[in-house]
């Protein structure tokens, strides 16, 4: 079992959890004196004990060890149906991207369940739990939305790709330069926001055969850059 507790904290402190930390302790039945692994979302990887105080739930910290930042990894994903971003944002963690960003285009625009702004609180919950899961140490952020028009300040530091069925293969090996992957929503991006990204310097990247659901073709493009940065790192 994992926990979250308060970024910086070290071994030998005890840290009082949060109410869905508690929540969480309750449903699975969790008992005083049980081992937990700790993580922050900011590269803790820690472990301690469960105590209870009254009826508040703490932990004793025994030990921490800190990862560094992983290599930049961006998602640029079409807003569309909240609950297959939900999702996205799971599997995003466990695939080492570092950043989801919500794209609000004219066909996403359409879409009565797409990501809001006020859907961010639940889909960074949703990235805390995943992460739980896969033992990573650091968590997506989840950006707010942009428009197409903002997408050119993503090239300014980043590899950046558009997901094109008619596109080149992945790159078969990186590095640690960072990653930024836009894809559209059900029905693709318009010509012109498509131009605004290749305008931007973005390499079109085929990521299959067939098309894809959005959330099928982000999960693509962050496996493909993972494999590709695996290789790169072994090779």
């Amino acid at each position: 079992m994992t926990v979250f507790v308060p970024a910086g904290v070290m071994a030998g402190q005890r840290h009082e959890l949060d109410e869905d930390e508690a929540h969480h302790l309750r449903v699975r039945r969790a008992r005083p004196g049980e081992p937990v692994g700790l993580r922050d979302g900011a590269g803790l990887l820690g472990s301690g004990r469960l105590a209870l105080v009254g009826k508040r739930w703490v932990v004793d910290v025994e030990a921490v060890e800190r990862v560094p930042r992983p290599p930049a990894l961006t998602l640029v994903v079409g807003a569309g149906d909240r609950e297959r971003f939900g999702w996205l944002v799971e599997k995003a963690g466990e695939l080492g991207v570092t950043r989801v960003v919500p794209l609000e285009t004219e066909r996403s625009g359409a879409v009565a369940t797409r990501v809001r702004e006020g859907h961010l609180a639940k889909l960074r919950r949703q990235g805390r739990e995943a992460l739980k899961q896969c033992g990573a140490a650091w968590e997506p952020e989840i950006a707010p939305p942009i428009g197409p028009d903002q997408l050119p300040t993503l090239a300014a530091a980043s590899q950046l790709w558009l997901a094109d069925p008619t596109g080149d293969p992945p790159p078969a090996r990186l590095h640690c330069e960072p990653v930024a992957a836009v894809i559209g929503p059900e029905g693709g991006l318009t010509a012109a926001e498509r131009d605004i990204v290749l305008a931007a310097g973005a390499r079109a990247i085929a990521l299959g055969p067939y098309t894809l659901r959005f959330e099928t073709a982000a999960v693509a493009a962050a496996a493909a850059v993972a494999a590709a940065r695996l290789r790169g790192t072994h090779g």
